[in-house]
């Protein structure tokens, strides 16, 4: 079995993901379970499966030398502390600027709780208890195996174009049974559907480029993840705001994917299409 994990690392690694996101997902889904605003469920728990397949697969085929490693880019701001944490905060200064600009058309600053009630979460939390549930559920319990192994380890056979492709493609297939559970999902289930699809894709571009830029820092890419969530998915980020931010990440991730779909061109003498 250790061979074959060797062998087949991004297999191995995604079907640990899979097992551990959806064995708490479907027990939900089997309990006729549902979350969303006034429930005491919550989807967030299954979030952590990538992260704990990262860690099983890593030790699995490097010991403790690799899951260290892993755990230094966890804890690490990359090639330069400073562009890392610029990397990290952009999603709050997206934020920042949509509601300033709101603001001076006349729209009213959102009430300070309404950036802390996060679905999933209990709407007594304190702001510091979200940001940290929010970081470790939502930002490392993705970004340390989407990025953090999975990347990593297709890089050494494909691009980052293909890379981030195939990426996205199994991220979509994770996320299937979160749609009936969560009701802010389950109501994207029509056209709206293919809105959503892009949108993941367009992020998970923008997020293979944080990562890269950071110098490989998971802490990095989890940091702007959870950040980025905080902006668009509380009350107060609901309708424009969200919209807007969605759309600046949406342009990001289209551009990226256009000039590293060029690059895969030039590398590939002109003849994919």
């Amino acid at each position: 079995m250790r061979a074959w994990i060797a062998r087949y690392p991004v297999t191995a690694y995604y079907g640990f993901a899979l097992l551990f996101t959806w064995s708490y997902w479907f027990v939900l889904i089997a309990q006729g379970k549902h979350s969303g605003p006034g429930t005491s469920v919550s989807h967030l728990p299954g979030l952590l499966g990538p992260m704990l397949g990262a860690f099983v697969t890593t030790v699995i085929i490097d010991g403790k030398p690799g899951l260290l490693e892993l755990l230094r880019r966890m804890t690490h701001w990359g090639s330069s502390w400073r562009r890392g944490v610029l990397l990290a905060l952009s999603p709050l200064a997206m934020g920042v600027l949509v509601f300033a600009a709101l603001y001076v058309f006349g729209t009213p600053l959102p009430a300070p709780h309404d950036f802390w009630i996060y679905p999933g979460l209990p709407s007594s939390l304190s702001w510091w208890a979200v940001l940290l549930l929010v970081l470790v559920l939502n930002g490392y319990g993705e970004e340390t195996g989407w990025r953090g192994f999975m990347m990593e380890r297709l890089l050494l056979r494909h691009d980052k174009f293909r890379t981030t492709l195939i990426i996205s493609g199994l991220w979509i297939v994770w996320h299937i049974p979160v749609f009936w559970i969560n009701v802010s999902m389950t109501a994207l289930v029509g056209p709206m559907l293919l809105g959503w699809a892009f949108g993941l894709v367009c992020g998970a571009f923008v997020l293979a480029h944080v990562y890269l830029l950071s110098g490989r820092s998971v802490l990095v890419v989890a940091l702007w993840h959870a950040l980025y969530n905080l902006m668009v998915a509380p009350p107060a980020g609901a309708g424009v705001p969200a919209a807007a931010i969605s759309t600046v990440v949406m342009i990001w991730g289209v551009l990226i994917a256009w000039i590293w779909w060029r690059d895969t061109n030039k590398k590939d003498g002109g003849t994919s299409t």
